[in-house]
């Protein structure tokens, strides 16, 4: 009996745990047209491409945006698109319109006939940017053929309302009205059989738009797509806004002019069928000269890169046009896929999205901001799958491929960088050679004066006076050549010196993380010690602790008078040259200055010298360079587990040679002709600047060293060799 209870018992659990085995769904909560609307959308140029780019991909020749009454918000206020593309059929609307996320764009990346674009959309998002313009949505399309306009009303203040009554009420989860619970209106209206396209009408605007706004839409839509694209099926946005006299009649956004450019650059790739690898070509500056090379393509794949470059004089010229010089655009299969953000007049509140207004250092090492350059970098869906626009279309999404075409594009900008500071520094040396030879020059004249007037017996007083008046003019012009030479030595030696004040800051901001960890560990040790001579050490007792623990703040309190005297030699003068000991000054770095730094991370770091030798040369700017080599070495060793430093010391007869290596990730060897160069680093998420190599060559070539990058003498990692000589 018992036996038969046990089994029933089986049996009812079996049942009851197969009768439980519910599915779940996945549900849209009512705020999601917000949350792919106005909240995902960053800005209402962005929300125009959006839907501009609709019209692209559906084969589009002809695009209106009409702007009406939009200055001053009322009832009739609105923003109308309308294209004369392939439309979409009633199941079209209802399958693809109507789903979120559709994968239609996705499963067939090209346009139907003639057209056959690669088509802009990908997420099937695009189409909540309507909700960043306006409230209010009626939806007309039609293709040719058909009999009716398929018409549908989509009123977001009705999500919107349900969204706020769901939040000021308590009711049960199954009142409550979901995302896809919401009615949209839907209706025909007779189409004429040859018509095609469709038109967004979007009304109950959020925002009024200005005369400078709509200028704004103006500038940004001409650059939808590509400037020079060569396309069989013209792409045209027209512009209307009739409350504004400047848009009251319909116009052609056309694409600015780029001929008045200083400098002009086109760089391209090819396929090698030999090789089956792409060839990327890239500019290199040497000795003046600013060529075209070709290397093996990158990890991001193979682009075209156009690059404009605008003086002062190009810029007034190109301000005529009535455009702005904006820096590096994307384009994917010619349509713009960079983040769209408006123009900013405001440097600082414009997207940099390669980060080239970053590496402006006001003047000092002479950068090139996204005021001076226009250009324009074509990728591929099929050759560069790596760059992915981010779902809000304000970056890209951040891995390995975007960050290397980052800095590549950031390494062709510093060339033409190196091309231009090149070319003013020989101007500059012509300009002062021509100064000091006008002095040559004038001496020669008034010798000659001389001569006639010693030479003219009969000389007129009036003759006479013209003659002393000339010579006192070439005396005055004189005074001013040799005064303007001096100005303009004056003036370079005031750069050196602002140079390198930037590089003491620099260097100052990367040791000041070192001194205060130095000053917390210290103040830690005294605290521990104060504290355990204070409660635990009665007066009566022996003092053998006491003297212990005062002989362990005394230490504490040299370390951190050590960090100190080492933060107060950055007010010194970098220029002042004083003889130092090689061997003093290296044992100050490795055993004093960084010696927390390598126990906290585990680093076993050492240093040795064949023979101790004296060095005239400025102790602190000496001390820099070892301070950065270090600073990167850190960096580099982050993810090694037997970490190594090691620096070695050799004392030749006319020079001194340093060995610095680590066993840390190394350089890839197509980049070890650039990491000497200013701001470039591989390091950026880890706090590198791309300053410390620059800075470390920099120092040395001022005083006629040199360092250079060879192979590792620790079988991984890094190695170093740095030559100084003792003649400065």
């Amino acid at each position: 009996m018992q036996f038969l209870l046990c089994w029933q018992k089986l049996c009812l659990i079996k049942y009851l745990n197969m009768n439980s085995r519910e599915k779940f769904y996945f549900k849209f909560d009512v705020s999601t047209f917000r949350l792919l609307g106005r909240e995902l959308i960053t800005d209402r140029i962005t929300a125009l491409f959006e839907l501009v780019k609709n019209c692209y991909d559906a084969n589009a020749q002809n695009v209106d945006i009409i702007f009406e009454q939009v200055g001053k918000l009322c009832l009739n206020s609105r923003i109308t698109i309308k294209d004369d593309g392939i439309g979409m059929s009633y199941s079209d609307l209802k399958n693809k319109w109507m789903v979120i996320g559709t994968s239609s764009k996705r499963r067939k990346r090209i346009s139907p006939p003639p057209c056959c674009r690669v088509v802009a959309g990908k997420k099937g998002v695009g189409r909540f940017a309507v909700d960043k313009l306006g409230g209010c949505l009626v939806l007309k399309t039609t293709c040719e053929g058909d009999a009716y306009w398929h018409c549908l009303k989509t009123d977001w203040t009705q999500y919107s309302a349900e969204e706020d009554r769901q939040l000021s009420i308590n009711f049960d989860d199954t009142e409550r009205k979901l995302f896809t619970d919401i009615d949209n209106q839907y209706w025909t209206e007779e189409a004429m059989l040859h018509e095609h396209g469709t038109i967004l009408e979007i009304s109950s605007l959020n925002d009024s738009w200005d005369n400078a706004a709509v200028k704004r839409a103006y500038k940004e839509l001409s650059k939808i797509v590509r400037p020079t694209l060569d396309i069989k099926y013209p792409f045209n946005i027209y512009l209307q806004a009739p409350e504004y006299k400047e848009y009251n009649m319909r116009q052609k956004v056309e694409s600015f002019g780029l001929s008045k450019a200083t400098l002009h650059y086109e760089l391209k790739y090819r396929y090698a069928a030999d090789t089956n690898k792409y060839y990327q070509q890239v500019l290199k500056e040497s000795k003046g000269n600013l060529m075209i090379i070709e290397e093996e393509a990158e990890c991001f794949g193979p682009i075209s890169l156009s690059l404009y470059y605008y003086d002062q004089n190009a810029k007034k010229q190109f301000k005529q046009t009535d455009s702005n010089i904006d820096g590096v655009k994307i384009y994917r299969d010619g349509i713009i896929a960079t983040p769209f953000a408006e123009y900013n007049s405001d440097r600082n509140a414009q997207k940099d999205l390669f980060g080239i207004d970053k590496r402006r250092y006001s003047g000092f090492f002479e950068k090139m901001s996204t005021r001076d350059i226009i250009g324009w970098l074509d990728i591929t869906d099929v050759l560069n799958p790596g760059i992915k626009d981010s779902t809000n279309r304000q970056d890209f999404v951040d891995n390995d491929e975007w960050a290397a075409l980052k800095v590549f594009v950031i390494d062709q900008i510093h060339q033409i960088e190196l091309f231009l500071k090149h070319s003013k520094d020989r101007k500059k040396k012509e300009n002062l050679e021509k100064l000091e030879n006008a002095n040559s020059d004038i001496n020669v004249i008034k010798e000659k004066i001389n001569k006639i007037r010693t030479n003219a017996y009969f000389a007129t007083s009036e003759v006479e006076g013209e003659l002393t008046d000339i010579t006192n003019r070439l005396n005055s012009l004189k005074d001013t050549v040799t005064i303007s030479s001096c100005n303009i030595k004056d003036l370079e030696e005031e750069k050196k010196q602002q140079e390198n004040l930037m590089f003491s800051l620099v260097s100052l901001q990367t040791y000041a993380g070192l001194v205060s960890h130095i000053v917390r560990t210290s103040l830690g040790q005294i605290e521990r010690s104060a504290e355990f001579v204070a409660k635990w050490v009665p007066l009566q007792e022996k003092k053998d602790k006491i003297v212990k623990h005062a002989s362990k703040i005394f230490r504490e309190m040299k370390s951190l008078s050590t960090a100190m005297n080492f933060m107060l030699s950055y007010a010194k003068d970098d220029s002042t040259f004083s003889t130092f000991s090689i061997k003093d000054a290296m044992d100050e770095i490795f055993n004093k200055r960084y010696v927390y730094v390598f126990e906290e991370n585990d680093i076993m770091a050492s240093f040795s010298i064949n023979e101790d030798v004296e060095l005239l040369y400025n102790q602190k700017a000496f001390q820099d360079m070892f301070g950065n080599l270090i600073d990167n070495s850190i960096k580099a060793l982050r993810n090694v587990k037997n970490k190594e430093i090691k620096c070695t010391v050799l004392h030749e007869q006319t020079q001194m040679i340093i060995i610095f290596s680590d066993n840390g990730e190394g350089v890839p060897h197509r980049l070890k002709e650039r990491i000497f160069d200013l701001f470039f680093t591989t390091t950026a998420d880890y706090g590198g600047a791309g300053l410390g190599l620059y800075i470390v060559k920099t120092r040395l070539e001022a005083i006629r060293g040199s360092i250079s990058l060879i192979d590792s003498e620790l079988g991984s990692g890094a190695t170093f060799r740095i030559v100084i000589p003792f003649n400065k």
